[in-house]
């Protein structure tokens, strides 16, 4: 990624990291790396188009300036050492929750009253889903009923699996 490749990039997103969950005060941060603020508007701005960073975008005096910028989750795991990348990151995280997921849906089920038969065939269909279709069921289907997943389960396992992590 172009913006961690300059050790300006890497520098300000250690330095949100830090401040997490804070924002960062561009011009302290300019003091405290040493460096003009054009060039850290510059990386600020290459964090922020990577997804690595939000900030408020303010015109003053006719030019665009970045304000008040925050790390994002893509960026505290680039940070952290956990991906190198935002598309990494925001894989990581995906699956992440796919797993959680799963694990939530395996105690519910083995909790529920349906009959050992039912229950089977929601574990079935449950290992059969593909993660993204668990990850968007999961935001509309969270607070129903174990029984009206047998419903939803096997229309997920029907889905096609094109560009989906599985």
């Amino acid at each position: 990624m172009e913006a961690l490749e300059k050790p300006m990039g890497d520098r300000v997103l250690h330095a949100m990291a830090q401040a997490h969950p804070d924002t960062v005060d561009t011009y302290l941060l300019g003091m405290v790396l040493g460096c003009d603020l054009a060039a850290l508007q510059e990386a600020i701005g290459a964090l922020v188009r990577a997804g690595l960073a939000q900030a408020r975008s303010v015109v003053e005096g006719g030019q665009e300036q970045l304000q008040a910028p925050r790390i994002t989750d893509r960026g505290m795991s680039v940070a952290c050492g956990m991906a190198c990348t935002a598309a990494e990151a925001e894989s990581a995280a995906a699956r992440l929750e796919a797993q959680a997921l799963r694990q939530l849906l395996v105690a519910r089920i083995a909790a529920s009253r349906l009959p050992p038969p039912r229950t089977e065939e929601l574990r079935e269909a449950l290992a059969a889903a593909t993660d993204r279709a668990l990850v968007d069921a999961a935001q509309v289907w969270a607070h129903q009923p174990v029984s009206d997943w047998r419903a939803l389960l096997p229309v997920l396992v029907a889905q096609p699996r094109a560009g989906t992590a599985g």
